[in-house]
């Protein structure tokens, strides 16, 4: 098992299999679909009373945005923002940022840094419990697929097919 945010090369590096959260371009891999994971926006209530709480997609030029950079391009991920069922994606900018690692924009959030988007699943706790408040919630509803990718030349052991089958039910849920 290994936890990270890059592209793997299979042949080379002795992976089974791989979770992303986008499609891959690589039509040499086998692609099954997990499960669409929301997206929300969240910031500390301690943020946004010293900063404000942006009512609109465009006030967020007027806030730190915590980015979250794709380690294969260094590029930041654009906001995706759903309206009257228009989905919208726009370039934020902060000093802060991440790379590779959602965790950490999660943490950075935690702290006070700003806003950031992430998955609901990552922050569900922290929103229950109040210390990350969501915002914009009526842009909200986009999501990013979450997809297993596998080789097509790569024969699948019981185990990790086991694994796949494992994940695929419990994701169902």
């Amino acid at each position: 098992t290994h936890l990270s945010n890059r592209n793997i090369d299979f042949a080379d590096e002795g992976f089974d299999l791989a979770i992303r959260g986008r499609a891959p371009t690589d039509s040499s891999l086998i692609a099954r679909k997990l499960e669409d994971a929301e997206l929300v926006i969240v910031a500390t209530p301690g943020y946004l009373q010293r900063a404000g709480t942006p009512e609109t997609p465009e006030q967020l030029a007027h806030h730190e945005c915590i980015q979250f950079e794709l380690a294969s391009s260094g590029r930041g991920l654009l906001w995706q923002f759903r309206h009257q069922d228009e989905v919208t994606e726009i370039a934020t900018k902060s000093g802060y940022g991440t790379s590779g690692d959602v965790l950490a924009g999660v943490t950075l959030a935690r702290n006070g840094a700003g806003l950031f988007q992430t998955y609901r699943f990552v922050v569900q706790r922290d929103l229950e419990s109040g210390a990350l408040v969501e915002v914009l919630r009526e842009y909200g509803g986009c999501t990013r697929p979450f997809i297993l990718l596998y080789p097509h030349s790569r024969h699948l052991s019981s185990r990790v097919r086991s694994f796949m089958d494992f994940l695929v039910e419990k994701l169902r849920k």
